[in-house]
């Protein structure tokens, strides 16, 4: 008999499409740890339901300076939301979150959640002047304002009343955490002689700019810090901001994801760039543009509040993104680098601010050295005195 050949044709497309489907599937679950080891089990969801709360705050203190077509406003609006578990019964410690340029508090709401679940209290707020729907449009030049929002956020959720909180937050157990200007923030917070937040006990910088931060600005100390990087990274470049970053700080830790990139951090990217060659090409132009762009007060130097060589600050030294992203290698999937974020920032907080010490030393362990082991494009580094966790 036969077989006519749309018959053919289609028995031969759809064989195609089962086996091209197979492969995306399995493409899907490549980012997952093995099954049974440490990765896998501290990757799953931790044993309290999240529950979520929006904070409408204000800090009448400090002004909102004029952007393009907006006038200004005597004090600082910040959108908060605050993910915490449904019920606690001891006061759990906080992490306030940063958010990138143009981006917002949910960005990485994957890892919110996760620290949520896993027993943490987690802030997040939206910067007046640099989230994406800020007035007049998102303007770097704000970023020596905002360690200030991030302090009344803190100060704000400190002196809430016990009526209106559902649990209560551990002083004693303060983190940080930001992604890319969010990430430049929290490094400040952790080391500016002037605009750092004494109360921090542990801070995380994701795909943070740090070329302008020179030893000096390091050298009086601060918390124990960790930086997370993609070595693709198109934005920051890895090279020129995390790689030398030990060296430069004794109290600094460096997870380096191999094939990460600098949108692979973000919520969205697991959606919507999974299969892109490199989700970096899409942000690269976009950002140049609006930096270029924006109205600031002091176009030479725009960050000169914050300080100059004398401070350890060389800005003069900082490249404005990016490197086209046709010059590096193809990424990893998102949802994989999202999985090694996730397990690096909680290992890190649960070294710090776990309850007993074998739950902290373990964490530290896994680390510094489960993690590299069991996941073969994690690497960790740090100086050579030991930073970033404590010491096994």
């Amino acid at each position: 008999m036969q077989i006519a050949r749309p018959v053919v044709a289609l028995s031969l497309g759809l064989i195609l499409l089962g086996s091209g489907c197979t492969r995306i599937l399995e493409g899907l679950r490549s980012h997952a740890p093995p099954e049974g080891t440490e990765s896998a089990l501290r990757l799953s969801p931790g044993p309290f339901e999240v529950e979520s709360r929006d904070l409408h705050l204000v800090d009448e203190s400090r002004p909102t300076m004029a952007n393009a077509d907006f006038e200004g406003a005597p004090s600082r609006a910040l959108e908060v939301t605050l993910w915490a578990p449904g019920t606690a019964t001891s006061p759990l410690p906080l992490v306030v979150y940063s958010h990138g340029f143009t981006g917002s508090r949910t960005e990485m709401l994957y890892l919110l959640e996760h620290l949520a679940s896993h027993g943490y209290a987690v802030a997040a707020l939206d910067f007046p002047l640099t989230n994406g729907d800020a007035p007049g449009g998102p303007n770097f030049a704000d970023l020596w304002n905002q360690p200030g929002d991030v302090r009344f956020v803190i100060d704000s959720l400190l002196a809430e009343p016990a009526e209106q909180a559902s649990f209560a937050i551990d002083a004693e157990r303060i983190g940080l955490a930001g992604l890319s200007y969010g990430g430049l923030t929290t490094t400040l917070l952790a080391y500016h002689p002037t605009e750092g937040e004494a109360r921090a006990k542990g801070a995380v910088s994701i795909a943070g700019p740090a070329q302008m931060f020179t030893e000096a600005f390091f050298a009086a100390g601060g918390p124990p810090f960790l930086m997370i990087a993609g070595t693709e990274d198109a934005l920051v470049p890895h090279g020129l901001n995390a790689a030398s970053l030990p060296a430069r700080s004794p109290g600094a830790a460096l997870l380096s994801i191999d094939r990460g990139t600098h949108l692979g951090f973000v919520e969205f990217a697991r959606r919507w760039l999974r299969f892109s060659h490199h989700p970096d090409a899409m942000a690269c132009e976009g950002i140049r543009r609006q930096m270029d762009q924006a109205d600031t007060p002091n176009e030479e130097n725009p960050f000169e509040p914050l300080g100059g060589p004398e401070m350890g600050i060389d800005f003069a030294s900082w490249e404005l993104p990016c490197r086209s992203a046709s010059e590096f290698a193809k990424a990893m999937r998102p949802q994989r680098q999202q999985a090694i974020t996730s397990l690096a920032v909680r290992a890190f907080f649960d070294s710090l601010f776990a309850e007993d010490s074998a739950t902290r030393e373990g964490a530290a362990r896994y680390l510094s050295a489960g993690m590299p082991t069991e996941l073969s494009d994690a690497r960790f580094a740090r100086h050579p005195v030991g930073g970033g966790v404590p010491a096994r």
